[in-house]
């Protein structure tokens, strides 16, 4: 019989496959009920706010009350999220479902990564949490495609639908009548915050988070000007994410010894291939940076998650996973606005040259700290 921690590996998957199953779409779904651009751009931030509000109470309550019941209502929120989608016709009906949709995520996740400590081997948090992450990471990788297959031969409105009842079908793989391992004293603990593996850790997320998806963003704006497709775009993040899942679950094994490093080597591919799109610039020598990025990633999300957390008391895991994972939140607001307003006033190049040293001066703090760390041990 399947064990409970990896039922929640695939819990984890499959709601993040019906997640980005609708995710992708819904600029496009705003653009065909008419909805103006600013509009739009409110709409898909509109989670990012949700998000950052929602993360630490669902955090608190994870520690205080329940992982397992924590991921079940952020199950049933994201569900209702892609109903009221469905018989949206307007952008505030959007908006409406896409903070819906950020109070979901937001309860799931931080609860999802927790209960992946909890279930870990003595020794091996950073080898479970590379297995959360790999499975995290092939429901992105499947979902966008799921989608489009879907609204292609469905339509919009039909595939917001079965998102839905298929977030309702993952239920079953995470009630449980097990006795949750986690419970806590009625004391909450939140010396965790001022852990320097946590701060540390906490920064490089949101640095990493500013610089990616500042380059997300533009560089699929600066192919479309050089004439390039979506197709283009797409391969380039297709192959990132497929050798991501590789690396991960081998990166967490690693990350149980040495934590530190391994965050920094992960931040120091991520900026060398940040220097190679500035250099290759476009396709297809510009996969090759993706290539290298995706090495990158696959090695800084496990390490990252396990310095910031492996240390962390059982009941404080649930909120410092909520406060660790905002870090992505405050990145996706911040990233884009900041380099488009480099780019607006200096041009692409200029903004692409920057970027680099972000993920580069993280891995530089975070070697030499984890250096003089492991002298004095």
């Amino acid at each position: 019989m399947i064990s409970y921690a990896w039922r929640l590996n695939i819990a984890a998957m499959l709601f993040f496959t019906f997640v980005q199953v609708v995710v992708p779409l819904i600029p496009r779904y705003a653009v065909v009920i008419g909805a103006q651009p600013f509009l739009i751009g409110l709409a898909i931030s509109s989670i990012s706010i949700a998000a950052i509000i929602t993360r630490p109470i669902g955090g608190i309550l994870s520690d205080k009350w329940s992982r397992r019941k924590l991921m079940i209502i952020g199950t049933i929120f994201a569900s209702i999220a892609y109903f009221i989608l469905s018989i949206s016709n307007d952008v505030n009906t959007i908006i409406i479902s896409r903070i819906l949709e950020g109070i979901g995520v937001a309860l799931f996740v931080p609860s999802s990564i927790a209960s992946a400590i909890d279930y870990a081997p003595e020794g091996r948090i950073g080898e479970a949490l590379g297995w959360r992450s790999l499975m995290i990471g092939i429901g992105f990788s499947i979902g966008p495609a799921l989608g489009g297959i879907l609204s292609e031969l469905l339509g919009y409105i039909r595939t917001f639908i079965i998102a839905s009842i298929l977030l309702i079908g993952i239920l079953p793989l995470i009630i449980s009548r097990e006795m949750e391992p986690h419970y806590s004293s009625s004391k909450m603990s939140f010396s965790g915050l001022r852990d320097m593996r946590f701060i540390l850790a906490l920064m490089s997320l949101i640095i990493h988070s500013v610089a990616w998806m500042g380059v997300l963003t533009f560089l699929s704006a600066y192919l479309k000007i050089l004439g390039y497709g979506d197709l283009e775009i797409g391969l380039f993040v297709t192959i990132q994410a497929s050798i991501s899942l590789i690396i991960r679950v081998f990166a967490g094994r690693a990350s149980d010894i040495r934590p530190f490093f391994t965050t920094a080597l992960g931040l120091l591919i991520i900026s060398i291939s940040y220097f190679a799109i500035y250099i290759l610039e476009v396709p297809p020598l510009l996969y090759f940076a993706s290539l290298i990025f995706g090495i990158g990633i696959g090695i800084f999300i496990p390490s990252s998650q396990t310095l910031a957390l492996a240390h962390a008391s059982s009941n404080s895991r649930g909120f410092l996973s909520s406060i660790y994972t905002m870090g992505m939140d405050v990145g996706n607001l911040i990233g884009p606005i900041t380099l488009g307003a480099i780019i607006e006033r200096h041009g692409y190049r200029l903004g692409f040259s920057i970027v680099p040293f972000l993920p580069l001066t993280s891995s530089i703090l975070l070697f030499l700290y984890g250096l003089m760390k492991s002298r004095k041990d």
